[in-house]
């Protein structure tokens, strides 16, 4: 009996999440419709409204399909420079500015290059 409470209190301790940091909190939007907390992940939404704002004149699920690929290429950047990158990514207005200001840059061969949010 006494091994199960010592796994249920250790599983329980052991979400897979890292802990939130203050101010952090939910991804969700504050006032103004800016996402509230610092993290890469509370960024996500307005990632995904830049790249929806885009008219690239697709179907809608190819439309879908670049918006979810060209988030996880930003996401992607994030996780590596997160403070820089978040920053930058909470003043981008359009694909223009989000993808020349705050993603590493191509090389010739469309490989990411070695400095991140310029």
């Amino acid at each position: 009996m006494k091994r199960w409470i010592v796994v249920v209190l250790l599983g329980a301790g052991c979400s897979g999440k890292p802990p939130v940091s203050p101010g952090e909190g939910s991804a969700g939007a504050g006032a103004g419709g800016t996402p509230t907390g610092t993290s890469c992940e509370a960024m996500r939404p307005k990632v995904e409204q830049i790249y929806r704002a885009e008219p690239r004149g697709r179907e809608p699920a190819q439309a879908a399909e670049a918006v979810a690929d060209n988030t996880t290429m930003v996401m992607n950047d994030c996780r590596k420079a997160p403070d820089k990158v978040t920053a930058c990514i909470a003043e981008a207005t359009n694909v223009r500015d989000l993808e020349a200001r705050c993603l590493a840059p191509l090389d010739d061969e469309g490989t990411e290059g070695d400095s991140v949010a310029r």
